[in-house]
């Protein structure tokens, strides 16, 4: 085995086991929150005070859990974006699958596509973004026709919605 590989190797395993303590912190959290609708609207409520929401957060994260994740979900709960962590732990499920290079692309397109037209997106996209690249295929009718993909920050929009709305916006007609 190639001292390259064998540093991968290494490195992956150093990776899953320094995420391992977050990643079952996390996800006990996220569960008791799934399974308390009430409690997870709760701590959402930004209404109510910071410390009062940090108390009943602090109720359901395991006791002897490092101050750095606690800082996360604090920083997530102050933020009012607490329905963010199911999210987070997916994305960090790909990362630790095929590492920090994992790319997501997102396409979205008005109808339902067949599965050889999601395997012509997959083929054209990965020659331009990479083999690790994975897919979240999306409908949404509203942009009428097309498709719109994002990888990472790039956005490439071919919807006829948005055809639409720089036609308007080049004939000067207000909608």
């Amino acid at each position: 085995m190639k001292a390259q590989e064998l540093s991968r190797k290494y490195a992956t395993a150093v990776f899953s086991l320094a995420l391992e303590t977050w990643i079952a912190t996390l996800n006990t959290v996220q569960d008791k929150l799934a399974h308390n609708a009430e409690l997870a609207a709760g701590l959402q409520d930004q209404k109510r005070s910071f410390a009062e929401r940090q108390k009943e957060l602090d109720g359901i994260i395991p006791a002897k859990t490092d101050q750095s994740i606690r800082n996360f979900l604090y920083t997530l709960l102050k933020e009012g974006q607490m329905e963010l962590l199911a999210g987070t732990l997916a994305e960090i499920g790909r990362m630790v699958q095929g590492g920090t290079q994992v790319q997501v692309a997102y396409v979205t397109t008005s109808v339902a596509l067949s599965e050889s037209d999601q395997d012509q997106f997959r083929k054209k996209l990965r020659a331009q973004y990479g083999e690790a690249l994975e897919f979240e295929f999306n409908v949404d009718p509203a942009i009428i026709g097309g498709a719109v993909v994002q990888v990472g920050d790039q956005v490439i929009d071919g919807s006829v919605a948005t055809r639409l709305d720089a036609m308007r916006n080049t004939l000067g007609v207000k909608t």
